[in-house]
């Protein structure tokens, strides 16, 4: 991580300073585009800083359109039954960026270094309606292995799976957004975005530790029903990325 750091201050530093030959271009061109990638859709202004540098920065998100759901048997925390839950998982991943990409030759190919900023939760899993009485909303909830997951106010539980509110990135690709003498440009990128690690989280209670509030769970908390897939997402502290962007030049 050290190294990554070092290498994303010593990109901005080079922006901030670049080559000042005659020809050089400092933000006197502006391009708007459109982006599309594991990051979603989204929107992006690109800038030259001199003649091997440019900047964009923007907002992406994938829109929840997809709701995977499955109804599933679970024990209820009232009567200790087992009752039938509808749950779905909810994809709630949208951020701003900021990149710098170095085009050694001056345009075409590309080195980029930057990062996302977002929300942490970029994923719920929840029960689509109450299975519990009223009266038992905000007190009541489920039991899975040692956890108990309390429902809101509403009736609904919930488990958010977390990762870095800012994720740096480093990425190569091809291609120029913005060019003095063409209206329009292009890039394609393949990247990694640092999350670091895949965590879960519920509001409730370690029914063996006993701790309480907003509880990390793990798969030793859910008796490893899941296979130890929990840890293994929380020791996966990567997202691979691909995306092209279309730019319009604007001036």
């Amino acid at each position: 991580m050290r190294k990554l750091i070092i290498f994303i201050l010593t990109v901005v530093a080079l922006a901030a300073f670049p080559s000042q030959r005659a020809s050089a271009q400092y933000f006197d061109h502006l391009a708007l585009g459109i982006s599309a990638g594991v990051d979603g859709f989204g929107l992006q202004l690109a800038a030259p800083i001199g003649n091997q540098f440019q900047m964009r920065a923007g907002y992406a998100c994938l829109p929840p359109m997809w709701k995977p759901h499955a109804v599933i048997n679970l024990e209820e925390t009232k009567n200790h039954s087992k009752t039938e839950v509808d749950i779905e998982a909810v994809v709630l991943f949208h951020n701003a960026n900021i990149m710098f990409d170095w085009h050694p030759a001056g345009k075409g190919f590309f080195i980029t270094a930057g990062a996302y900023a977002g929300p942490s939760k970029v994923l719920t899993v929840r029960n689509r309606k109450p299975f519990l009485d009223e009266e038992d909303w905000g007190t009541a909830g489920l039991v899975v292995g040692k956890t108990m997951v309390t429902t809101d106010d509403k009736g609904i539980c919930r488990a958010d799976l977390k990762v870095w509110p800012v994720r740096p990135y480093v990425g190569i690709g091809y291609g120029t957004p913005v060019k003095a003498d063409k209206r329009v440009g292009f890039n394609i990128e393949l990247g990694t975005c640092f999350t670091g690690g895949y965590k879960v989280y519920v509001t409730g209670k370690n029914l063996e530790t006993l701790e309480q509030g907003v509880v990390r769970v793990k798969s030793a908390d859910l008796d490893n029903e899941d296979k130890g897939i929990v840890d293994k997402m929380g020791k996966f502290p990567i997202l691979p990325m691909l995306k092209a962007g279309l730019f319009i030049r604007l001036f």
